[in-house]
């Protein structure tokens, strides 16, 4: 089977290595930074030089940029996906982007005889990494059941695939988990500095929390980062806001008040008028250390 995988970040190129590493596939690959195409063509996939070409060449293709407008422009442009793809391509889009653009996607596909479906992703990069990142996907039943669809999905995610009806409800799911998360980051980091003012270390009070309510997600997936005072991104405060703001607009859209992800989102953005964009999103520390005047 010929897959594609256009966007070879930290996602997708943990996508793209998982793959080759398993086997069974015929991996082409594409990213707007040749470099990373020619790293991949080193491990053993082929390298394409667009879009369009990849759409030509693969049964299903994979998607994985950072924002909407580079989604649209990966489909819909001059040298896009839907420029001449192959009759019968599925295509797959998992970046996190606002609902609206994911619909107006499936039914440019839909009018060019593309398959379309969203799988959008949980955890992080080690998962991906694993084949274990869970898959939360929309769109038509028979693109989800189809035989190749589904063993290109379990190699993903080892079988932790959601099947959700339409797109914009994976969407959704995955914009407000991450909102959620990233909002319990938030407090997480918050409660860190306040034990700190009692005397307690950072590492005793990861150990005894465990045993109470507030134990949650952060507490492993940043523990070594947070003791080590680690910045760099496993995830960047400034695609956190992104995130932030396309639930917040999608909430916009549908009436539905979000106080807590409009407060949190404030403090992400301090976070980056300070100059921190491009770290992490426990770079929170340092604001809320300045606000509690912790050493």
């Amino acid at each position: 089977m010929k897959v594609g995988i256009i966007g070879l970040g930290r996602m997708g190129g943990a996508f793209a290595r998982n793959l080759l590493r398993r086997g069974g596939y015929d991996l082409y690959v594409y990213d707007i930074v040749r470099s990373k195409v020619e790293d991949f063509v080193k491990l053993g996939a082929k390298g394409v030089s667009s879009p369009a070409e990849m759409a030509s060449t693969v049964d299903i293709l994979l998607t994985n940029v950072p924002r909407s407008e580079d989604m649209l422009d990966v489909y819909l442009g001059e040298n896009g996906v839907l420029k001449n793809p192959r009759p019968g391509l599925i295509a797959v889009e998992t970046s996190t982007t606002d609902i609206p653009s994911k619909l107006k996607l499936a039914e440019e596909c839909r009018k060019r005889g593309v398959g379309f479906l969203v799988a959008m992703l949980g955890l992080t990069v080690p998962q991906a990494e694993r084949g274990e990142t869970p898959l939360f996907v929309g769109g038509p039943k028979e693109l989800f059941e189809n035989p190749n669809v589904q063993r290109l999905f379990m190699d993903l995610s080892s079988g932790r695939i959601y099947y959700m009806g339409r797109i914009e409800t994976a969407v959704a799911f995955k914009l407000i988990t991450n909102a959620m998360g990233f909002a319990q980051l938030l407090v997480f980091l918050e409660g860190l500095q306040f034990i700190t003012k009692f005397g307690m270390s950072i590492e005793e009070f990861l150990k005894a929390a465990r045993d109470t309510a507030a134990y949650n997600y952060w507490f492993e997936a940043r523990r070594e980062k947070i003791l080590k005072e680690d910045y760099s991104a496993y995830f960047p405060v400034d695609y956190i806001i992104k995130d932030l703001m396309y639930t917040l607009e999608s909430a916009k859209n549908i009436n539905c008040p979000l106080p807590m992800t409009s407060l949190a989102v404030q403090f992400y953005v301090m976070a980056s008028s300070k100059g921190y964009g491009g770290e992490d999103g426990i770079a929170l520390m340092k604001i809320l250390r300045e606000y509690c005047k912790s050493p």
